[in-house]
C-alpha cells in the first residue's frame, strides 16, 4: 500500500521508491514490485538508460485501483473483514511512523488528528454527501506534488449503522 501511495504522488524508480520509503530493503522492493505489476496495478510506464542498463520507471494504473460496485459486493464477509484488517494494519503503521518522528507540539500544525462521526441523513440527504464528499475528494486528490505543498493522508471509512 505505501507503495501504491507513493507512486500516486509521482512516477518512480525502485531506487526512488527505497529512498523515499526508507525502510524497505531492495529485494522486498523488488518482490513487492513484482508482486503490483502481477496484479495490474502497477506498471513500468518508461524505460531509460543508464550507465548500461535499463532503469525502469514505475507508475501506477488508477483504473484498477478501485473495486467497481459489482467486484465490491461479490466479497464475503469474511474477505471483508480480512481486507478491513489489512488496511487497518496498514494504517496503523502510517500512524506509528508519524509519531515515532513528530513531536506533540508538532500535531495541530500538521493538520494531525483522528475522530469519529455519526451523520443521520435521510436516503437523499445521504446521496448528496457522497457525491459532494467524492466531488471534493477528486478535487484536491488531484493537485500534484510540490514544494509549497504537504502530503497528508486521508483514511475514511463509511459504516452502515445495523439499526
Amino acid at each position: 500500500m505505501r507503495i501504491v501511495q507513493a507512486l500516486l504522488e509521482e512516477k518512480m524508480t525502485v531506487y526512488q521508491l527505497i529512498n523515499k520509503l526508507g525502510d524497505v530493503p531492495q529485494a522486498t522492493m523488488y518482490r513487492q514490485l513484482s508482486t503490483l505489476t502481477d496484479a495490474d496495478l502497477v506498471k513500468a510506464s518508461e524505460e531509460r538508460q543508464v550507465k548500461g542498463t535499463t532503469e525502469k520507471i514505475y507508475s501506477v494504473i488508477e483504473d484498477n485501483l478501485q473495486l467497481s460496485r459489482q467486484e465490491f459486493s461479490v466479497y464475503s464477509q469474511d474477505e471483508h473483514l480480512r481486507f478491513f484488517m489489512t488496511y487497518h494494519a496498514h494504517l496503523l503503521g502510517e500512524m506509528q511512523r508519524y509519531l515515532l518522528n513528530r513531536d506533540a507540539e508538532n500535531y495541530k500544525d500538521d493538520g494531525f488528528s483522528y475522530g469519529i462521526t455519526s451523520l443521520h441523513l435521510s436516503e437523499e440527504e445521504k446521496n448528496d454527501f457522497f457525491h459532494r464528499y467524492y466531488a471534493l475528494m477528486k478535487e484536491f486528490a488531484s493537485k500534484k506534488p510540490s514544494t509549497d505543498r504537504q502530503s497528508i493522508s486521508l483514511a475514511t471509512i463509511f459504516i452502515p449503522s445495523s439499526d
